[in-house]
């Protein structure tokens, strides 16, 4: 519950699933309410009257999210930053498809190109505006991307209309491309969060993730090739399901971190062991394990690697993705390799691989690593992890990951 009807407001307190509450008035989408100890404030309609797992409406509106410009002349940016250059203005009430969020940023569908918004400009409500479908291609140009995509092995689509081609890796380099909706381009392969592609007229550069679909199994089919000459069978792998008894972790409704990073890791460890790896799980059931602890069992296995499991969370929702972090240099190959596996595989958007300074692998001989799987403040997130799939791609990335990290 918040002083104010909008998430830039201050959290005034957290109130329970099922609390009673009187509706004092609404506004921007948002219910100022008093609850029955006389407390006032003011909550989301789309977590209102449900849970946050059920909510009805929420699920009707699709799988994204929505941003409403809460004032006029708001600028809209090429780039992640305010002092990137201006390519825009939205103004009160208008409302926008959002594509990604990177700290105070917010990246939107802005008319025919993507643009970048400050997140305390904007009111944030699940649903999906309608888009219009782009120009369908002329059975000529189609048979032409064809014939460009017959010399390549994977393609890339476009998810979004206006993507930007960039010449390096990062959200504040040049861009060089502008491509349409559904646009195809040749898959080249991946740095960081971004896929290397090349445009039918030659255009090589960077398109990020959250903006493309693809087909690529590239890194699937590295791990097979590499299958014969690895060493992993026999290694022993420590996997760390993060929280557990009185720590539940984040929560959304009836689900708690707790539960899903041990039933994910339940999944790694049946996959694993079935190539021959000896898997060691610091805690099996719902138990409280502390952080020294749990480094100090891999340390003292003396196992070839520690991988710590999470779902995190974050004020906003619209916060999304996976993220590999590492806290010595030589863990960087491992969560590299890890970060390439889940960006093909999962159906999360990839957010890269960071240092992090995380007790439980700052603590523990390297190569160790903590996987972000996705948030549990985001619906859209949730959804994706309440599937059992989920977890088998989560194992089946890590599985790959190891098959090339150890090589003959």
């Amino acid at each position: 519950m918040r002083n104010g009807p909008g998430i830039t407001y201050d959290i005034s307190q957290q109130i329970d699933q099922g609390s009673q509450y009187q509706v004092l008035e609404e506004k921007h989408d948002w219910k100022h309410i008093i609850l029955d100890n006389g407390q006032s404030g003011w909550i989301p309609n789309w977590l209102a009257n449900d849970s946050l797992a059920n909510n009805e409406e929420e699920a009707k509106a699709g799988t994204g999210f929505i941003a409403t410009v809460l004032s006029d002349q708001v600028n809209v940016y090429q780039d992640d930053s305010t002092n990137s250059q201006v390519i825009g203005q939205a103004n009160d009430n208008e409302k926008y498809n959002i594509l990604y969020q990177s700290g105070d940023m917010i990246n939107i569908q802005y008319k025919d190109d993507i643009g970048w918004i400050p997140q305390n400009q904007i009111e944030i409500t699940p649903g999906v505006i309608t888009q219009a479908p782009g120009r369908q291609q002329t059975k000529e140009e189609k048979a032409a991307t064809d014939a460009f995509l017959a010399n390549y092995d994977a393609s890339v689509t476009a998810t979004a209309a206006g993507v930007h081609i960039r010449s390096q890796a990062s959200n504040d380099s040049e861009i060089i491309y502008k491509g349409q909706i559904h646009e195809k381009f040749a898959y080249l392969g991946q740095e960081g969060a971004y896929y290397h592609v090349k445009a039918q007229d030659g255009t090589e550069g960077y398109l990020a993730n959250w903006l493309a679909e693809s087909d690529s199994t590239a890194m699937e089919d590295k791990a097979k090739s590499l299958a014969n000459t690895s060493t992993i069978k026999g290694k022993t792998i420590v996997l760390d399901p993060g929280h557990g008894g009185s720590d539940p972790g984040a929560i959304r409704g009836d689900k708690q971190e707790k539960n899903v990073t041990l039933k994910t890791a339940q999944v790694v460890k049946g996959l694993l062991e079935d190539y021959g790896v000896n898997v060691l799980m610091t805690r099996e059931d719902d138990t409280f394990v502390d952080l020294a602890p749990r480094a100090d069992i891999y340390n003292q296995a003396q196992a070839d690697a520690f991988i710590s499991l999470h779902y995190d969370a974050a004020e906003e929702t619209t916060v999304s993705g996976t993220t590999v972090y590492y806290y010595d240099d030589a863990s960087i190959p491992l969560s590299e390799n890890v970060q390439a596996q889940l960006m093909e595989k999962m159906p999360l958007a990839s957010n890269g691989t960071r240092f992090g300074n995380f007790q439980v692998i700052r603590d523990s001989k390297p190569p160790a690593i903590l996987i972000e799987l996705g948030y549990m403040s985001n619906p859209n997130d949730v959804k994706a992890f309440s599937q059992d799939e989920y977890y088998q791609k989560v194992a089946q990335s890590i599985l790959n990951a190891l098959i090339i990290n150890y090589q003959e």
